[in-house]
This record gives C-alpha cells, sequence and structure tokens, in this order.
C-alpha cells in the first residue's frame, strides 16, 4: 500500500467554476483523489457521470504529464494534479488522453484487493473502452475536415453566405436554401441520378 500524501488538486475550466478550483486531499493514488472530491463535493460525483452527455471529457494531469486511465492508480507524488474539461470533438481533443467523466469515476472507486474479482469481470469491457478511446482519437486527428464554402471562385459560381444569387450547387458541404416570401434563389442538387433506357 502507498503512502498517503497532501496533494493540490486543481479543477480548470467550468468544473473549477462550479465545485472550486483548488482543493487539497491526504491521498495515495490520483483515482483516489478523485474518489475522495466525489464523496466530499456534493454534486461532484453526478456532474462526472453526466458531463458526456453534455459533450465534455476530462483530462488529468499529474504535474505536467497528461495520464491516462491506467495511470490513475499509480502512486502519487508532490505534483499538482490537474483535471481538466475537454470539449468532446475539439481539436486539441484527439492529441490528449481524454478520459469520460464516468469511467474515471469508476476507475476512481477501483480498490486494489477488495475488488480483484469484480476487476477480473470488467477488465475485458474496459480493455475495449480504452481501445475504442485510443482509436477514436487517433481517427480524429488523421480525418480531413471538410472545406465548406471554400470553392472554386468561377465568375458564375462565387462564394456566397446570403441566397442572393441563382447559382446552382452540387457539392458536399454547402447549405441548402430554405426560401421564405418570393426569392430567386439557386437550386441545391440534393440527390441526382442517370438511368439508361432503350429508345426504340
Amino acid at each position: 500500500m502507498s503512502q498517503e500524501i497532501m496533494v493540490e488538486i486543481v479543477l480548470g475550466g467550468v468544473l473549477g467554476k462550479t465545485f472550486g478550483k483548488i482543493h487539497q486531499r491526504l491521498v495515495s493514488t490520483t483515482s483516489e483523489a478523485v474518489r475522495a472530491l466525489c464523496c466530499t463535493i456534493p454534486g461532484f460525483e453526478r456532474y462526472l457521470n453526466t458531463s458526456k452527455s453534455r459533450g465534455l471529457t476530462y483530462a488529468v494531469f499529474r504535474g505536467k504529464k497528461n495520464i491516462g486511465v491506467d495511470d490513475l492508480v499509480f502512486p502519487v507524488t508532490d505534483d499538482v494534479i490537474r483535471i481538466v474539461p475537454v470539449v468532446i470533438g475539439s481539436k486539441r481533443g484527439g492529441l490528449l488522453q481524454v478520459i469520460f467523466g464516468a469511467v474515471m469515476v469508476a476507475a476512481a472507486f477501483w480498490t486494489g484487493g477488495a475488488s480483484v474479482a469484480a476487476w477480473g469481470a470488467m477488465h475485458t469491457g474496459l480493455a475495449m473502452t480504452g481501445v475504442s478511446m485510443m482509436l477514436g482519437g487517433i481517427i480524429q486527428m488523421l480525418s480531413p475536415q471538410p472545406g465548406g464554402l471554400a470553392m472554386k471562385d468561377q465568375g458564375e459560381n462565387k462564394p456566397s453566405y446570403a441566397f442572393g444569387a441563382p447559382v446552382n450547387t452540387v457539392s458536399q458541404g454547402y447549405p441548402v436554401p430554405i426560401g421564405y416570401g418570393k426569392r430567386r434563389i439557386g437550386g441545391a442538387v440534393i440527390s441526382a441520378g442517370i438511368y439508361v433506357e432503350d429508345q426504340q
């Protein structure tokens, strides 16, 4: 068993505004620090468990190092533990090892010897979740972002944010105009096909 150390825990972003920015707890692991916050701050555990529905994940830092779910059970040092909310799908979200609030709480309540049997049953599920989170981050970093209105600037087909010019658009990613009242707008081809028929 590790020795307990008084550790400073800094909550960033909306967590810090809602539950207070700086906390100190006597803990031995990072997961125990999260469990201590869940037990001593009213509504903290519920907030972490429901944060995925609000579009948030969390990046956990020990000192300046971003740690993952596997590192939550390692003994703490004198470094400050920071828990920072990250918006799901944000550009930097793929670069950080983000941890869903529910996964972080589940890892926080894992207590070495008392739950070894439960750990054996959950190991496969947690491992698959971890693999899917890693693959999701890699795919997010590798996949290109759509260009939107970055089309070629030709004489009859200039980019416009208003639907004022009667220009037909066929490319992917363009807005579909909805006309109210009398308006002259170009068509947006949503679906097209070519069929060959016998002519006799």
